[in-house]
């Protein structure tokens, strides 16, 4: 590429600062916020983002060419060739960015790089080829269509500069003036608690959500934003040491089977024949919540029966869960499948820290639906090689229903679904139909699986002396209430944290359990069950599920949230995010301030006693 004048690099810069800003304006139609001042900010901000991520390829551009001696022939190529680098780089980023908030409602962050960093995380995403084929096209047409565009500038360029210096610099002062005042206006509007700017700020990716506490209190700004709760953090000091237990069931067996995105509704005669029928021998809980609506912290709940918060130390000192200790002390046998990743979501430093990697297998190539058969024939091997003398405890994490959702086309019960889920061409009003069957269709897939093991459980005699588990990790929405999959940050609707619930305990009578049950409850419940006399309070925050808990308590990454049957109660407790309250009804819609404010005025102790729980075991 030669390019030759400084005329050509300005125009260029010129038209790539109105292309980034009208690609941030393809978030305004998807972020909710309203008034004149939220209109506005929206677009200030847009402005100097616009800015912001064209300076870097301005100063890199000016440098270079300030650096190199200006009659060195390839100077001016160079520059050009950096210029276009940089800005198909800013444009890829923020188109990127935008493809991410349409699909799930948030930005780039730090989940994002979690997944993009860990092994196994991308896999989890569930991208199909045709999906990284789009991709490819489109990164290619943004670049050939950059190159276009700086091309013609170079064919049709004027004499000489279109600004001068004095020009350029004016410009450059004004974009970081433009910066420095919107992010004044958010770092003001989060010490006061201005929740329409801070919405509208939304808009913006990539933002840098700067903050100036010490300034605004020194200039005598009065603090009227909520005082944050910083809960997740802290050196564990949790009851992970031997139980105190009575009579031991020493030969009673334990298997968990727990199924991605699984939501309770997905239990059924017609599209989980094998759950159905199993259920109506064991225990079926009608009204059975995760305690989270990402896997990380739906497995956390259901393994230790403690509070999102938590994980994060626990994650990083490699703390296991009571139950798992339970069953190293007591010499199970351990076989551990997953058909996705140990390591993302981070269960080898969680649930299953300490266990031997040889007690551990993890599938991650060939189709979800493949690698679930695989571990279930792996699995019903390792049962059958078992040693007799010593009791077994089994888990298996189906990967099927996670989206792309796939299974053997043969298997289909439902035959409209969506043939090809290419997440970049997507729509998701038009095809959340098709999309839902291919979930039904992975849903019954699974099942077969699961009928495959409860049968040979049963044919072999191990059932009568076997605990068998089978829930979702969370549960998995379809545009009930405005989202697709899972995982959204400051809600927890009932499609992404109701799940099912089957529990068989040898010696236990059929029967259907009707009131609200949490995953917080299994731990204590199976532990209680194989022999542990001492108060499942004491090592989680949960009864056992025959209990009726007075409420529940969700989580994800950032947030928490609070279920007493009537309202949903969130809140960030990271300060990843600025902090407020927000309160559904129990049909997840979200109250007008003045009922808000009523809600929370009658629930604060209510919070304080969630706040203390997410503390209890940290120091």
């Amino acid at each position: 590429m030669i390019l030759s004048n400084r005329g050509v690099l300005q125009r260029y810069f010129v038209l790539l600062y109105l292309a980034l800003f009208a690609m941030i304006g393809l978030f305004w139609p998807l972020v909710s916020f309203d008034g004149s001042a939220a209109w506005g900010f929206a677009a200030l901000a847009s402005a100097a983002y616009a800015g912001l991520y064209l300076l870097p390829v301005v100063l890199v551009s000016a440098l270079t060419a300030f650096l190199l001696p200006k009659d060195w022939a390839p100077r001016h190529a160079l520059v050009a060739t950096l210029a276009f680098i940089g800005g198909s780089l800013a444009l890829l980023a923020v188109y990127a960015d935008y493809r991410l908030y349409a699909l799930y409602q948030y930005h780039f962050n730090g989940f994002v790089w979690n997944l993009l960093t860990t092994p196994g995380g991308i896999s989890a995403l569930g991208a199909t080829a045709e999906t990284e084929r789009t991709i490819a096209i489109q990164v290619a047409m943004f670049v050939a269509g950059n190159a276009a565009v700086l091309l013609s500038l170079h064919h049709f360029r004027a004499h000489g500069p279109v600004f001068r210096r004095r020009a350029v610099a004016f410009a450059m002062v004004a974009m970081v003036g433009l910066l420095t005042v919107e992010e004044g206006v958010y770092a003001y509007s989060v010490h006061t608690g201005q929740e329409a700017l801070l919405e509208a700020a939304d808009v913006v990716p990539f933002h840098l959500r700067s903050g100036a506490k010490r300034l605004l209190t020194r200039l005598g700004v009065e603090r009227r934003a909520l005082q944050e709760l910083r809960l997740a953090g802290g050196t564990v000091d949790y009851p992970g040491g031997t139980l105190t237990t009575g009579q031991v069931k020493q030969d009673m067996n334990v298997i968990v089977l727990v199924a991605e995105s699984f939501r309770w509704d997905l239990l059924d005669p017609e599209i989980t024949p094998n759950l159905w029928k199993f259920s109506q021998r064991a225990t079926r809980y009608e009204n059975h919540y995760s305690g989270g609506n990402r896997t990380r912290m739906g497995l956390f709940s259901m393994f230790y029966g403690i509070y999102a918060p938590y994980w994060y130390s626990f994650e990083q000192q490699r703390v296991a869960p009571a139950l798992m200790n339970y069953m190293r002390q007591h010499d199970y046998q351990l076989a551990l499948h997953t058909s996705q990743s140990f390591d993302y979501p981070e269960l080898r430093n969680t649930l299953f820290a300490g266990v031997p990697e040889a007690n551990m297998q993890e599938l991650r190539t060939g189709e979800p639906w493949q690698r679930d058969i695989q571990n279930i024939d792996d699995l019903k091997v390792k049962l059958d090689q078992r040693a007799h003398d010593k009791p077994f405890f089994g888990f298996m994490f189906f990967e099927s229903t996670h989206a792309p959702y796939t299974f053997p086309e043969e298997t289909a019960l439902r035959s409209d679904y969506l043939r090809e889920l290419n997440y970049v061409k997507l729509n998701l009003r038009d095809n959340i139909e098709g999309i839902h069957a291919r979930y039904i269709n992975a849903a019954h897939h699974v099942d077969s699986q699961v009928g495959r093991l409860i049968e040979h459980l049963e044919s072999t005699g191990m059932l009568d002396k076997t605990v068998v588990l089978f829930s979702g990790d969370h549960g998995e929405e379809f545009m009930e209430k405005g989202h697709w999959g899972h995982g959204h940050s400051n809600t927890f609707p009932e499609e992404q944290v109701r799940v099912p619930l089957v529990l068989w305990l040898p010696g236990q009578a059929p029967a259907v359990v009707t009131h609200r049950t949490s995953h917080l409850q299994i731990a204590p419940t199976l532990l209680t069950y194989l022999g542990v006399t001492q108060p499942a309070r004491s090592y989680s925050s949960a009864d056992t599920l025959d209990q009726t808990m007075p409420y529940f308590v969700f989580g994800e990454y950032d947030h928490m949230g609070i279920f007493d049957g009537a309202h949903k109660i969130t809140f960030p407790y990271t300060g990843s995010d600025f902090f407020r309250y927000s309160v559904f009804d129990a049909a997840d819609q979200p109250l007008p301030r003045m009922e808000r404010e009523a809600v929370l005025a009658g629930a604060t102790g209510l919070i304080d006693e969630v706040t203390r729980e997410s503390r209890r075991f940290v120091r």
